[in-house]
């Protein structure tokens, strides 16, 4: 074995590891000598997933139906990835946008977690909650992890086109979840409900926009503390239920 290979094994033994165990069973014997083409052609494991059809195809020894299986479970592998990544910073709009889209993908039945974030904005743990008494479990979990910020998401396992606010239930729930963070001394960074390819972003709206937007649309600005959270919420809140009101009584 040569000094790279030695090398690679010690930088992604599991990876590496998984990658021979897929193409045992895709081609139904060892071929132990295309995954370390494939390996020393694009970098790593994850290269190879994020490699397109076509450039999977220049391999030798890489057949059609093999191209296509690491092509169909790139978003598999991405969410994997992703759950597993330790610090990964979420300190704009797009990056808590994006890691909710990967975090629920393929999911299909609501759910709320709880991201827990360092003082850099860096996550080091997420936890769904499952209990009713959402405050009390809220409370268990940021004291548990000690957490110093929290991002909270909800995936709706529908399509959203239209302009979307949360339920009055779900408002006053936030109202005191972020009241519980605040006596904690933790920042509530944002709550963002989750639908198929857009979000709705609590801190967004209560700076004016109210609406499901796309996962792409996302703002780049860098999260700024709120200086009073639950007056914000509140506010919002009573002006969510107005707008809903105001709309049935057009229908």
């Amino acid at each position: 074995m040569s000094k790279s290979e030695k090398q690679l094994i010690n930088i992604e033994n599991s990876d590496i590891g998984i990658l021979q165990f897929c193409l045992k069973v895709l081609y139904e014997h060892e071929n132990d000598d295309l995954a370390w083409r494939l390996v020393e052609r694009f970098g790593s494991v994850s290269g190879i997933f994020s490699a397109s059809h076509e450039e999977l195809m220049q391999i030798d020894g890489m057949t059609d139906r093999v191209a296509t299986f690491f092509t169909v479970m790139r978003p598999l592998w991405r969410q994997a990835q992703l759950r597993a990544v330790k610090g990964l910073t979420l300190a704009t709009e797009r990056e808590i946008a994006e890691y909710a889209a990967v975090y629920f993908m393929n999911e299909y039945n609501p759910s709320d977690v709880c991201v827990c974030l360092d003082k850099k904005y860096r996550v080091y743990h997420a936890e769904r909650l499952g209990m009713d008494e959402r405050v009390r479990e809220l409370a268990a979990i940021v004291c548990r992890r000690n957490a110093q910020k929290i991002v909270l998401m909800r995936l709706e396992p529908r399509l959203n086109t239209k302009p979307v606010l949360p339920s009055p239930e779900r408002l006053k729930l936030l109202i005191k979840m972020t009241k519980l963070t605040s006596t904690l001394g933790i920042e509530f960074v944002d709550y963002v409900e989750y639908y198929q390819s857009a979000f709705f972003s609590l801190r967004r709206a209560t700076g004016g926009d109210i609406g499901a937007y796309h996962v792409f649309d996302a703002k780049e600005d860098r999260v700024t503390p709120w200086k009073n959270a639950n007056a914000d919420i509140s506010d919002y809140y009573t002006a969510a239920v107005a707008h809903t009101i105001e709309k049935n009584l057009k229908k």
